[in-house]
């Protein structure tokens, strides 16, 4: 049996790489279950210990002789040592994209088989329509959301068309402190009214933000016009999965991104990705090209990002260390 070890969670709040990790693809494997007691696993069973495990979580595999994957969804390395010896001593390892693929390798010489995340969100009905005031929405995590220059963000977007944004993170109680905000701009050499500035456009920024939650998200995607997903370039961000993109686009909006995160790149015939400024004038002058992007990106998705679909790559790697061809 193909077993998931999870760290014991609040059943009312699954983290969302439980869901895309264990719950989701075990739920559509029959020979698979979800656990967070790793000492019910049975001889013969094939554990896949998640992001958070432990080193004692792999050393309890190692000594009941069991075979276990390492399932790698983020780039976490600096943060969990003991990957150095759980990945190098399992009989496979998992991973969302090409990029973590690569660093996986580079920092334990193990290979890894790219399981993408599934997308969980109904199929929609693809719609963009121009309006005399556009609404765009972000989502996003509170990490990924702070490497962002909204300000600037807002005006380019504003320069092509009249825009609305609303912006859902996990928010924090409290407002990041004022030479946080001011660090980015270069807090040393600012005037000091525009220091004030700064700082009250950043309490403004973050009174706005409307705190994550699953359905209210799935509602805010069904309002708006277009999902809009800034991204940046380092070592993290490269390392990142495609599935906020690919959710969108199952729920029949468009995104509109930049360059920075490869596995979006896999999505780049249905997303607009590029120059803010240029790729968002193209929209707004063929509406029938976005939807027509969208449509196909359903039928690519439903092939390649559905449940079904991704269960059935976990199932080739648990036969494959079943066969002992791994």
């Amino acid at each position: 049996m193909l077993v998931f070890i999870t760290p014991k969670l609040d059943t009312t709040r699954i983290p969302y790489s439980y869901r895309s990790r264990a719950t989701i693809p075990s739920s559509q494997i029959k020979d698979s279950r979800v656990t967070d007691d790793i000492k019910s696993l049975k001889p013969g069973d094939i554990a896949v210990l998640g992001k958070k495990h432990s080193k004692e979580d792999a050393e309890y595999c190692i000594s009941k002789e069991i075979n276990y994957i390492v399932d790698v969804a983020d780039d976490k390395f600096a943060m969990f040592k003991h990957w150095y010896f759980t990945i190098p001593n399992a009989n496979a390892v998992t991973t969302t994209c090409h990029s973590l693929r690569e660093l996986i390798e580079k920092e334990t010489g193990k290979k890894s088989y790219v399981i993408p995340d599934p997308t969980e969100r109904k199929k929609g009905t693809p719609k963009f329509q121009v309006k005399d005031e556009m609404n765009a929405f972000y989502y996003g995590s509170d990490g990924n959301y702070a490497k962002l220059d909204w300000p600037k963000i807002k005006e380019t977007m504003n320069a092509v068309h009249k825009t609305s944004f609303e912006i859902m993170t996990n928010k924090a109680s409290l407002p990041p402190r004022d030479f946080k905000m001011l660090k980015r701009y270069g807090r040393y050499w600012l005037l000091p009214q525009e220091r004030e500035h700064i700082i009250k456009i950043g309490h403004k920024q973050f009174d706005s933000l409307i705190a994550w939650e699953y359905s209210l998200q799935e509602k805010l995607v069904n309002k708006c016009d277009f999902v809009l997903l800034p991204v940046t370039e380092d070592r993290e961000s490269v390392c990142k999965g495609n599935n906020r993109p690919v959710d969108a686009l199952q729920q029949g909006r468009i995104v509109l991104t930049n360059p920075g995160i490869p596995s979006y790149e896999d999505l780049k015939d249905f997303l607009y990705i590029g120059d803010f400024y240029e790729m968002y004038q193209e929209m707004i002058k063929s509406p029938g090209q976005v939807v027509g992007k969208i449509m196909r990106a359903q039928e690519f998705i439903e092939q390649n990002y559905s449940p079904e679909a991704i269960s059935k790559k976990w199932e080739q790697v648990y036969e494959n260390i079943s066969r002992n061809n791994i």
